[in-house]
């Protein structure tokens, strides 16, 4: 996980702890199977790809737009199915207006799944990655082991439609902070999924660009 520091580096960022969870073995088995793709993920200092994905009116969103208006949050989540991860979504959602008014725009990015969605939208998007192809490309994609995906399935997780005979992809949950150069300045990546993002981190990053930004605008003057 890192994050800017004063002087615009990529410096690292604590960890929040799972406090008190107990031992969970498809957990442990989850995580050993996604430490690989972890290790691959885009990562702080790097150009993030480009996408194209509809919300759920079906709306067509271009981060190239968004990038336009100012830096953005992309928060990749494995979906309404897994409780944890939602949990994880509506408390970065409970700050989106101040994620706005530090002039950002912020989406949540997750492959449809059977579950139904709650009756009261949040304030933050929601793009559908369809066949996980921008998860993919974010290197935010793993093969869960055939004895989980009973679990998983039975959870409500539909997996994504691929060439490859036999793959069952999940993805890992993510949460990038871009400039409006698309360059990653805060990448927070975890294989357990159970552990949230501290909204704080975030919301400290875009201080320290909405700063750079203004005494930018001084030297042009």
């Amino acid at each position: 996980m890192a994050a800017l520091s004063k002087e615009g580096n990529a410096v690292p960022l604590p960890a929040e702890r799972v406090a008190d969870l107990p031992a969970d073995p498809v957990a442990q088995m989850t995580m050993a199977a996604s430490t690989p793709a972890a290790s691959r993920a885009l990562r702080a200092g790097m150009r993030a790809p480009l996408f194209t994905l509809a919300d759920a009116s079906g709306q067509q969103i271009a981060l190239e737009d968004l990038l336009s208006e100012g830096p953005v949050v992309l928060h990749f989540c494995r979906g309404a199915w897994c409780s944890f991860g939602d949990e994880g979504f509506v408390e970065l959602a409970a700050i989106h207006q101040d994620i706005n008014a530090l002039g950002a725009n912020a989406v949540s990015i997750a492959p449809p799944c059977s579950v139904r969605t709650r009756d009261t939208p949040l304030p933050m998007r929601e793009l559908q990655d369809h066949d996980m192809k921008t998860a993919r490309a974010y290197g935010l994609a793993f093969e869960l082991p055939a004895t989980l995906r009973p679990r998983y399935e039975s959870l409500g997780y539909v997996p994504p439609s691929t060439r490859k005979a036999g793959s069952w992809l999940v993805p890992l949950p993510a949460t990038y902070l871009l400039d409006r150069d698309g360059i990653v300045v805060l990448a927070f990546i975890d294989v357990d999924y159970r552990r949230h993002f501290d909204p704080r981190s975030l919301l400290s990053a875009l201080r320290v660009l909405q700063t750079r930004k203004i005494h930018a605008g001084r030297h042009d003057l």
